[in-house]
């Protein structure tokens, strides 16, 4: 065994990865350790520790894995030399600057995938190497380019969510999301189409004459708006639903062809490859080639295809739980006596989801990347007519067409979706077969869709056992799953914050790594 590789992405979603014997060892987003959503290091609203959390990581990983020192350490964009500093704080033979964001993105992907060749499609809002990538990935060897367009899709998507009355709490990291929810609502326009492609076609980076660009947005749209005076309505519904049809229309135009030049599987990957819809679309338009996600693909991925850049890994990596335990287990006993609380069988938590009640669940390590997948999640029923509602209502908090995820075993993800196969990461949104529509509303967008999450025994075999003796209780395989945390907060990664959203909210019961609260 030799020693470790470590690398650190230190922009937006800032994030360490370890790397031992050609397996990803953890990841570390640093938004879990400074409980602020999609926290920078040190160049995107940066955090205030942004020296001594380098030191804090090392502790961290020394104290949990017993890594000492690294063969390797590797820094993605960012500083123009390494600093000395962190050479003392981190001890590697080696101290390497790669600084190719979008090789990264497709590495961190394919080496994922179960696939050996591949197209791979990275796009978002721009970085030092471009903005939308198209590569041809061979396992083993180096990716290479097959076309290099300067587009930015997704600095210019995020800001349509400027412009929308119900989009609150605006911020162009977690905007695109909610234009993606918000644009179910609305009607594609024929006549707005070619001014927001216009728009997204327009000068780069987006930032550059940007209040002419939404002037003359506004202007040709034929409807006054702007980040004071913004659309209502009807009217912003159609506006984010148009914005998505032109965005897809641009992605088929940049990639068809190499698409069906090469005939390989297709991978997405970057901050763009999170909009569900078009992931979906994707797949239903080339049904013979199959098409991954991995559960990463923002920047938080990033140190993860540092290393598969390096390390070209001969087996397929699996970082679906690779994130930090709670980081106050030590306190575990403290809770369990001060709160009386019990080890229970699944038939007692599947008994309080029958008669609605709404569950906090926290187990072993939490999920990397942006996605709650059953270690921090909260579920509940999904049949009761107003479950969405109460959901957000008691616990989460948010706008309210933002829809909720359904989570259900693979073996019957197809009795109620119209889906074949997995959907392990919640990266595809197929339709909600028309007979449980209205059984199953929690989790039915207004569009009939629903953001699937799959799960087998061997993936997590907590909630694979709750979905079970659910199905066997109700009748119905499916729970809602969405993401333990509340509005503006990254996924909890302490048994603190899950106490302070049971404590603070309308949370019934919360699960601590085998301990079971009530109130």
């Amino acid at each position: 065994m030799g020693l470790p590789n470590i690398a650190l992405h230190s922009h937006h979603n800032a994030a360490f990865a370890v790397e031992l014997d050609g397996d990803i060892v953890t990841v570390i987003e640093l938004e879990r350790f400074v409980n602020q959503k999609n926290a920078s290091h040190c160049f995107f609203q940066p955090i205030h520790v942004h020296e001594p959390i380098i030191g804090e990581v090392y502790q961290y990983l020394k104290l949990n894995y017993g890594f000492t020192k690294y063969e390797n350490f590797i820094m993605g964009h960012g500083h123009q030399e390494f600093p000395e500093s962190w050479k003392k704080m981190i001890p590697a033979n080696n101290y390497i600057k790669n600084e190719d964001h979008h090789i990264s993105h497709a590495s961190s992907s394919f080496y994922q995938s179960p696939h050996d060749e591949a197209v791979i499609i990275s796009f978002d809002g721009g970085a030092n190497d471009g903005f939308f990538r198209i590569l041809h990935g061979i396992k083993g060897q180096d990716l290479k380019d097959i076309k290099h367009y300067s587009i930015d899709l997704g600095s210019h998507y995020h800001l349509i969510g400027l412009f929308c009355e119900d989009i609150k709490h605006y911020n162009q990291l977690t905007a695109a999301g909610k234009v993606l929810g918000l644009q179910s609502y609305g009607k594609i326009r024929d006549e707005w189409v070619q001014p927001l492609k216009d728009f997204f076609n327009s000068r780069i980076p987006y930032f550059v004459d940007l209040e002419q660009k939404k002037k003359t947005l506004s202007d040709r749209i034929g409807i006054p708006f702007s980040e004071e005076n913004k659309l209502k309505g009807q009217d912003q519904y159609d506006f984010a639903r148009t914005a998505q049809h032109a965005f897809e229309l641009i992605f088929f135009e940049l990639v068809d062809e190499s698409i069906k030049q090469y005939q390989l599987p297709i991978i997405l990957t970057g901050g763009c490859a999170l909009n569900i819809t078009l992931n979906s679309r994707v797949k239903d338009t080339y049904p013979h080639l199959d098409v991954f996600i991995a559960p990463n693909s923002s920047d938080c991925g990033i140190p993860v295809g540092l290393l598969c850049t390096l390390v070209k890994p001969k087996k397929i990596i699996d970082v679906t739980y690779k994130g930090v335990a709670a980081l106050d287990r030590t306190l575990l006993m403290e809770y369990v006596n001060t709160h009386n609380a019990k080890k229970v069988n699944v038939d007692a938590i599947v008994e309080d989801l029958s008669i609605q009640r709404i569950l906090g669940l926290v187990q072993g390590n939490s999920e990397h990347g942006p996605r709650a997948l059953g270690n921090r999640s909260i579920i509940c029923s999904p049949i009761p007519l107003d479950m969405k509602d109460t959901l957000n209502h008691k616990v989460k908090h948010r706008e309210w067409f933002r829809p909720f995820a359904p989570i259900v075993r693979l073996e019957d993800v197809s009795e109620y979706f119209e889906w074949e196969g997995e959907s392990r990461w919640m990266n595809f949104c197929p339709m909600v077969k028309e007979e449980w529509r209205d059984r199953l509303p929690a989790i039915t967008h207004i569009d009939g869709t629903a953001r699937v999450q799959t799960v087998t025994k061997e993936q997590n075999p907590l909630v694979y056992e709750i979905l079970t003796k659910f199905k066997e209780k109700t009748g119905v395989g499916v729970l809602v799953n969405t993401s333990f945390n509340v509005d503006r907060k990254p996924i909890l990664s302490s048994y603190k914050d899950a106490f302070k959203v049971f404590n603070e909210t309308e949370l019934d019961r919360l699960y601590l790594d085998g301990y079971y609260f009530t109130k």
